[in-house]
């Protein structure tokens, strides 16, 4: 997958979800940048890694869609943001 291919995937609506949605992307996050889970935090919001670096990690579409149905986002167009 591609940068280009990545954000449009965070373009549509988010889901329903159960629990934790910070968390559970969290866990996917860390599949592709254990080291960089939480690179920030803000106002009820957190920031993880940069879009590119999940990209050459190889996240799949699946774990993207997933984090996007989590209701993950883009901030900056460069790193994954949630909510919290």
């Amino acid at each position: 997958m591609n940068r280009e291919e990545f954000i449009k995937l965070f373009h549509g609506d988010s889901g329903q979800w159960e629990g934790d949605n910070a968390m559970q992307g969290l866990k996917i996050i860390e599949r592709y940048a254990p080291n960089h889970c939480v690179v920030g935090v803000g106002h009820d919001v957190i920031y993880s890694a940069d879009v590119d670096e999940l990209i050459d990690a190889g996240i799949t579409r699946d774990d993207a869609e997933e984090l996007r149905r989590l209701n993950w986002m883009i901030e900056d167009g460069s790193f994954l943001a949630c909510f919290v």
